[in-house]
C-alpha cells in the first residue's frame, strides 16, 4: 500500500477522458476535478491538510464548513492507509473501560450515535453483539460495564440497549457457540460501517463545501516565511511536477507518518508507534449466528462481526516495524485469530472459510520511556501537537472519534492563526455526509426502487447502504449501457455501474483504488479478485486513458499486492506454523481462571 501524507507514489494514473456523471451531485471527484483543484490550491488557501485518511478528511470538512478555504492532499488515494483497513465498526470501546478511560468511551459513543442519527445513517447501521460468559462471576462484572455503555448512549438513543441470555438463549441466537464453554451471554449494540466508503464520503462532503481534494500529491518539503511554516511543496503523482501550496496554517493529519512529516518540518517532539491490526473476512456460512460476537481473548478481545454478506474477524494489536505503507498479516496473526475465535465455537472455523485477509496500522502516540513490546495498552486518546510555528499535528485517537478530533484540531488552528476575519465554530455535528439526505424515506421506498430498477431487494438494500441518495446517479449510468446496472455474479454481485461511478464520481484512478477501496472485491473473492481484474480493468481503461501496457501494469500491480496480503494465509493453509483448527485444550478453556475469581486483563469492565 502507498503511504498516506508523505512519500513516493507507486501508482501512476492518467486523467479520465470523461467528466462527472451528468446530473450528479456536488462533491464528485475525478481526475478532471483533481487537476482543477490542484491549480486552484496553488493560488493559496487558508488551511492545508496533509493526509486524506479519516482524520485529515474530517479536518478538511470541519474547516471548509466554517467558511475557510481548504486544500486536502495525500501521497496516495483517499483512505489508502489505516482508514480502509480498520475493524469497520463505530464503537465506544468496551475494552477501554478496563483501562478506566471513561471519557474516551463516552465521547466515542456520542460520536457513534451522531453517525447513525444525523451524519451518515446510510453508511452506519446498528449491529448487535453477544458477549459470551464462561464463568458465573462474569455476568455482574461485564454487565456493569455494558450498563455504563448504555448510560453513555442515552443521549443519542441510536442503538438498542443490553439484553441478558442464559446458555440456552445464547446458543439460540448464536448456534455456533459451544455450550460446553458458554454459560450465558449479554447482548449489546455498536455500529457497523464501511470505513473506506465512509472516509470517501467525508472527503467528498468537504469538496462539496469548497475544499480542494487532491489525492496523489505527496508533500516533499515545507515552505517558510522566516521561522513560520506557510505551506508545502507537493509532487503531483500524475505529472511528477512539483507545486507550491501556500496556507495560513498547515494541519499534519498523516497518521502513522505524522512524526516523519514533523521531522521534515524541522521538529522532533513526539514519536508514533505503529500498531498492526489484522482482520479476516469469512464466508457467511462460517458462523451460524444472528448477532456479532465479542469475547475475551488471551490478551485483549476477539470480535466476529456480521459485515453485510460476510463475517469480519479481528483484531491483533502488535508493534509493526516494517513498511508503514505496506503492513501484512503474518502466520502468527492468522493462527491467533482463528485460535481465539475457535475457543468459543462448537463448529471450528478453518482457513477454508477465509475469503480474505488485510492488515492496517494504528498510529498510536508513544510516550517517552515506553518500549515497543506492547501496543494494546497504549492510549487511543488523540493529541494535538503544535509546532513548528504554522504547523499543527493531530495524532492518535480512534476512527469513531474522528469528527471530534477534527473539531479540536481546527479549533486549535483558529486560536493560533490570523485568518483576517472571525471564524465560526464547528457545524459538523449537524452536517450530513453526501448520500445521507432523505435516508428514512429512501429506506421506506426500497422495495419500490428495487421493483422499478428490476433488482432484488437484497441488491437494492446493499446499494442504498453504499450510496444513499446517490443511488439514482449510479443507476442512471444504465442509460449509457443497460448491462451496467445488472449485478455480475463473478464480481460478488457488484454492478458494472459501481465501477464506472468509482472513476467518474468517486476519484478512483487505479485498479487498486477500485478493487480495494471503492469496492472490496480484493477481500470478498477467494482469489483476491485476480480472476476478475482483467475484465474490470478493460471496463475502466477507456475512462482512465490506459493503453494495453498500462492496463497490464495495473493488473500486475494488483496481483502482486494480493500475493503479499495473502502470503500468511496461504502459509497456514499449507501447514506452516502451529495448528489453528484443533479443539481447545483444557488449559485453553480454563485460561481465564488461573487467578481464581479475577477477570483476565482483556475482559471488558
Amino acid at each position: 500500500m502507498q503511504q498516506t501524507g508523505q512519500g513516493a507514489v507507486g501508482d501512476r494514473a492518467r486523467p479520465t477522458t470523461d467528466g462527472p456523471v451528468p446530473g450528479g451531485r456536488p462533491g464528485q471527484l475525478n481526475a478532471g476535478q483533481r487537476a482543477e483543484s490542484l491549480a486552484a490550491a496553488a493560488a493559496g488557501v487558508d488551511v492545508l491538510v496533509i493526509g486524506a485518511g479519516i482524520t485529515g478528511a474530517g479536518c478538511a470538512l470541519d474547516a471548509a464548513s466554517r467558511g475557510l478555504s481548504v486544500a486536502l492532499v495525500d501521497a496516495g488515494d483517499i483512505a489508502v492507509g489505516t482508514s480502509s483497513r480498520s475493524g469497520k465498526v463505530l464503537h465506544g470501546g468496551l475494552r477501554y473501560l478496563e483501562q478506566y478511560n471513561f471519557a474516551l468511551v463516552y465521547h466515542a459513543i456520542v460520536e457513534r450515535d451522531l453517525q447513525v442519527k444525523v451524519i451518515a445513517p446510510h453508511l452506519a447501521q446498528p449491529e448487535p453483539f453477544l458477549y459470551p460468559l464462561t464463568k458465573h462471576w462474569e455476568r455482574p462484572y461485564a454487565g456493569a460495564g455494558i450498563t455504563l455503555y448504555d448510560i453513555f448512549g442515552l443521549r443519542g438513543n441510536a442503538v438498542p440497549k443490553q439484553r441478558h441470555f442464559t446458555r440456552r438463549g445464547a446458543v439460540r441466537h448464536a448456534p455456533s457457540l459451544d455450550p460446553a464453554v458458554v454459560t450465558g451471554a449479554i447482548q449489546y449494540a455498536d455500529v457497523r460501517m464501511d470505513d473506506a466508503r465512509h472516509t470517501l464520503a467525508v472527503a467528498r462532503t468537504a469538496a462539496a463545501n469548497g475544499a480542494h481534494v487532491i489525492p496523489r500529491a505527496a508533500v516533499v518539503d515545507f515552505l517558510h516565511t522566516g521561522d513560520r511554516i506557510t505551506g508545502a511543496v507537493v509532487r503531483d503523482g500524475v505529472t511528477d511536477r512539483t507545486h507550491e501550496i501556500r496556507a495560513r496554517v498547515v494541519i499534519n493529519a498523516a497518521g502513522a507518518w505524522s512524526d516523519d512529516l514533523q521531522q521534515l518540518a524541522g521538529a522532533n517532539t513526539f514519536a508514533v508507534q505503529p500498531a498492526k491490526g489484522v482482520h479476516l473476512l469469512l464466508r457467511k456460512e462460517a458462523i451460524d449466528s444472528d448477532t456479532g460476537i465479542l469475547a475475551r481473548a488471551s490478551d485483549s478481545v476477539i470480535i466476529a462481526r456480521r459485515w453485510w454478506d460476510y463475517w469480519l474477524v479481528g483484531t491483533t494489536d502488535t508493534p509493526w516495524t516494517g513498511d508503514k505503507g505496506a503492513p501484512v498479516a503474518e502466520v502468527e496473526d492468522v493462527e491467533y485469530l482463528l485460535r481465539e475465535l475457535n475457543h468459543f465455537l462448537a463448529r471450528k472455523v478453518t482457513t477454508d472459510d477465509v475469503l480474505g485477509v488485510y492488515a492496517g496500522v494504528r498510529p498510536l502516540l508513544k510516550p517517552v520511556g515506553v518500549d515497543g513490546e506492547t501496543t494494546s495498552a497504549l492510549s487511543r486518546d488523540h493529541s494535538i501537537v503544535p509546532g513548528p510555528d504554522g504547523l499543527i499535528t493531530i495524532v492518535g485517537g480512534k476512527y469513531t472519534t474522528y469528527r471530534l478530533m477534527a473539531e479540536d484540531t481546527v479549533d486549535t488552528a483558529v486560536a493560533t492563526t490570523d485568518f483576517g476575519r472571525r471564524v465560526p465554530g464547528s457545524v459538523t455535528r449537524a452536517t450530513p455526509l453526501v448520500g445521507a439526505q432523505g435516508w428514512a424515506a429512501l429506506q421506506n421506498r426500497m422495495p419500490l426502487l428495487a421493483r422499478d430498477h428490476h433488482l432484488t431487494e437484497h441488491t437494492m438494500q446493499r446499494l442504498l447502504t453504499r450510496y444513499g441518495n446517490e443511488v439514482s446517479d449510479v443507476l442512471a449510468l444504465g442509460a449509457v449501457d443497460a448491462s451496467w446496472v445488472h449485478p455480475v455474479k463473478e464480481w460478488a454481485g457488484y454492478l458494472p455501474a459501481e465501477i464506472v461511478y468509482g472513476v467518474r464520481a468517486e476519484g478512483a484512478m487505479t485498479l487498486k483504488d477500485l478493487l480495494v477501496r471503492r469496492t472490496h472485491l480484493a477481500i470478498e473473492l477467494p482469489d483476491g479478485a485476480v480472476s476478475v481484474a482483467p475484465a474490470i480493468a478493460a471496463l475502466v481503461a477507456p475512462l482512465l486513458g490506459w493503453d494495453e501496457a498500462e492496463t497490464a501494469r495495473q493488473i500486475a500491480g494488483h496481483e502482486a499486492e494480493v500475493a503479499a496480503d495473502r502470503a500468511a494465509l496461504e502459509a497456514v493453509r499449507a501447514g506452516v506454523g502451529g495448528a489453528v483448527t484443533a479443539e481447545p485444550t483444557a488449559a485453553e478453556r480454563d485460561r481465564a481462571d488461573t487467578d481464581a475469581g479475577s477477570p483476565s486483563p482483556g475482559a471488558p469492565a
